[in-house]
């Protein structure tokens, strides 16, 4: 282009020159003659919003093909063994995936082997320098019974205590991650800790429950007592985890807590078994495979030199705490979901999206 070539602005019509970076009338940006759009600059106004989620809205994060609506009565044809395998490890799957997102989940659960770990050894160390340990491991006389229930019953109520708390801590996580909100521990520790009354009284039921379980069973080889007391000691266990997330997640007493819990589930009460031998199964396999690694690795070592039988005991016990951290993870998000599909369902007065993990399970 040559420099006595006149140039026109494109928007006003006014002369211009090659070395003019702007019109002198309108004042447009140019370049060689050429208006020079100006790039949009984003305010936030303009910035894309994420959908917010109401108070209280249980944001489930299902796909689409998990977000239709869940009638637990269709889990209960044709369920097999292996389509409860299955449907466990499903929900296995999702929740590791929930883990993933924020791992603060399982923290809880951690602190609560930790804590009952130490409780253990306090508590032997102490039964050894008083004497107590012998009497207790080795006695079958009246005395040395009178010896055993007055320190058993009040170490379990102690440790069903500190379980029931930690357990509390992972309802409340599982419960604001699946609501969409930032789950923190500070805050699960405070709602446990605010519905402490009603943890300690679930902790002595339980307590109760284990002494009739214990005098059901006996010490001889009978397979019934032995049968009856494993039915009263899992119906009672599926018990408190349903009586849990209603303890925590409404703040009610323990009284209410088993109204609510039996009111919400009494429905689709032969599901809840159905699904949940799914997740019982689970955790047996899990429990099973990793302690078969660990007394398999620490047979190794302890083959290998006999002075490394420490270092096998301790890989042992490691191996086998974090397979209790899990399988405790996984039972209580299993009851967490159970509750918040319930309690959703029974809001809108028919059936609707389960929770991620869950859907994902029964899909």
């Amino acid at each position: 282009m040559s420099s006595n070539q006149e140039l026109r602005c494109p928007r006003c019509g006014a002369k211009i020159y090659l070395a003019d970076s702007e019109c002198l009338s309108c004042g447009a940006r140019l370049d060689e003659g050429q208006l020079v759009e100006a790039e949009p600059v984003l305010t936030p106004d303009s910035q894309p919003q994420q959908p917010q989620l109401a108070e209280g809205q249980l944001d489930y994060r299902t796909s689409p093909a998990h977000a239709r609506p869940w009638d637990p009565a269709a889990m209960a044809v044709g369920t097999g063994f292996m389509g409860k395998l299955h449907r466990g490890w499903i929900f296995l799957k999702q929740s590791l995936v929930m883990c993933a997102r924020d791992k603060d989940l399982l923290v809880p659960s951690a602190l609560a082997v930790i804590t009952l770990g130490v409780f253990y050894g306090i508590c032997y160390g102490i039964l050894r320098l008083t004497g107590l340990w012998e009497p207790i491991w080795n006695g079958d006389d009246g005395q040395s019974k009178w010896i055993w229930w007055a320190v058993a019953i009040p170490l379990a109520l102690i440790a069903y205590i500190i379980s029931y708390f930690y357990t509390g801590m992972t309802v409340n996580l599982i419960d604001t991650h699946l609501k969409g909100r930032d789950a923190k521990l500070g805050e699960a520790y405070l709602d446990s800790l605010r519905n402490l009354g009603a943890l300690v009284q679930l902790a002595v039921l339980t307590t109760v429950v284990s002494m009739v379980s214990g005098a059901i069973r006996g010490r001889g080889r009978s397979v019934l007592r032995r049968a009856a007391s494993e039915v009263v000691e899992h119906v009672w266990q599926a018990a408190t985890y349903l009586i849990l997330p209603v303890i925590i997640i409404e703040d009610i007493s323990l009284r209410d807590a088993m109204g609510r819990a039996w009111q919400l589930h009494s429905k689709h009460l032969s599901d809840v078994v159905i699904a949940e031998v799914g997740v019982t199964l689970v955790n047996k396999v899990i429990v099973s495979i990793i302690i078969l690694i660990a007394v398999v690795g620490g047979a190794a070592l302890y083959l290998l030199s006999p002075t490394l039988l420490p270092l096998a005991i301790v890989i042992a016990v490691a191996f086998i705490s974090v397979a209790m951290v899990f399988t405790a993870y996984l039972r209580t998000a299993y009851y967490t979901c159970l509750y918040l599909w319930a309690a959703a369902s029974e809001q809108a007065k028919q059936p609707v999206a389960a929770p991620e993990p869950l859907a994902a399970a029964v899909a």
